[in-house]
């Protein structure tokens, strides 16, 4: 079966269950969202949230983002959502936290944020101007609160060529940084790894995943710009950032050298992947990256995910000591567990932002969702 295109598409004129809907979606951690009115008049919202991690079927949390392919949507959502990625080696956030989503692609980390500490201010970087529109749409939709930001970061301000994979671009990159070889392997590695781990549900995904690598990967050049993280602090008046996220396809320690010294100590914590690949310039990464942010003040974890393992991606991990003595609130951590929807806070959320006579009756929470229309 043909699976439907979920790009952005022209706005089409909206019903007032559109409208109620839409608004729905905006609620924090909502993936998805269904009115009916009975023969009675009585109108009953259902609601998905994104917590059902081995729901891969049209139904599932993903089914309505927009995306550039369904294989690599569901790898970013097991990475963000299901394994928490970037909340590990201590990392958390706090109330009213400043983050940084360097390498956005499509906005699933954007999404988790707004999901999981809806009072963060996000700044979202995605050069390729392809996955931006995508980006765009699926931020808005949900209602993050998120300055989307049309170039990437490096050590300095430039314009350069990205190589563009639209079979699968969280692939793509800097073309002088390309190595396609390498991203097979990769591929070929993390269909084993999730076949080792006896995951169930994962056939369909991994067999579209597996086509990748049986054919040429379609190639097409984009041209970006890149600006310093240092320049976006001074432009924006940024007075901290609680987390860099960082995952730039082995561009990692160029978005670190583009931050002046006088920044270092606005960052308070930074969750990044890293290439460490042997035999190529990326062999010894780690280390640098390491050595680096000691030299700032962090304390650096490193690790390797399961799902990536063997394939010289490193997850590192770092944080300030004294940020412990922050008094926000913390509001997610991996220790914190995953958070369920309240009906009756969405229903009094909704309550705030629509007339009284313009409000769904019940509002329901369900583990899935038939497909839409």
């Amino acid at each position: 079966m043909t699976k439907p295109d979920r790009s952005p598409a022209p706005d089409a004129p909206k019903t007032e269950l559109d409208e109620v809907r839409d608004l729905i979606l905006r609620y924090p951690g909502v993936a998805r969202a269904q009115l009916e009115r009975t023969a009675g008049g009585r109108l009953t919202a259902r609601v998905q949230g994104w917590d059902h991690a081995n729901d891969l079927s049209p139904t599932g949390p993903l089914s309505e983002l927009a995306e550039i392919n369904p294989h690599e949507t569901r790898f970013l959502y097991d990475e963000i959502f299901s394994a928490e990625s970037y909340l590990q080696g201590g990392i958390t956030l706090r109330e009213d936290a400043v983050v940084f989503d360097v390498g956005a692609n499509i906005g699933m980390f954007s999404l988790f944020v707004g999901a999981r500490c809806p009072s963060a201010d996000v700044f979202a970087f995605e050069p390729v101007p392809d996955v931006f529109d995508v980006l765009r749409s699926n931020v808005e939709r949900h209602g993050v609160a998120a300055r989307l930001l049309p170039f990437g970061l490096s050590d300095r301000d430039q314009d350069i060529v990205f190589n563009f994979y639209p079979g699968i671009s969280i692939m793509s990159c800097r073309s002088d940084y390309a190595d396609l070889d390498n991203e097979v392997d990769l591929i070929k590695q993390y269909v084993a790894n999730t076949r080792e781990t006896g995951a169930t549900g994962r056939d369909d995904h991994l067999a579209q995943v597996e086509a990748l690598v049986a054919k040429d990967f379609e190639l097409t050049e984009r041209h970006c710009r890149l600006r310093s993280l240092s320049e976006v602090i001074e432009e924006a008046a940024v007075a901290r950032i609680d987390l860099l996220k960082i995952d730039v396809q082995r561009a990692e320690l160029d978005v670190l050298r583009g931050v002046e010294e006088r920044h270092w100590s606005l960052i308070q914590q930074i969750s990044m992947e890293v290439h460490d690949e042997k035999g190529t310039p990326t062999e010894g990464r780690v280390q640098l990256v390491k050595d680096l942010l000691t030299a700032n003040g962090f304390r650096a974890t490193v690790a390797e995910e399961d799902l990536l393992r063997g394939t010289g991606r490193y997850a590192v991990q770092a944080v300030r000591p004294e940020y412990a003595d922050d008094p926000r609130p913390v509001v997610a951590s991996a220790e914190s567990g995953k958070p369920r929807l309240d009906p009756l806070a969405i229903a009094g959320w909704l309550a705030e932002r629509r007339p009284a006579g313009r409000l769904p009756d019940e509002v329901v929470l369900v583990d899935s969702l038939p497909p839409r229309d």
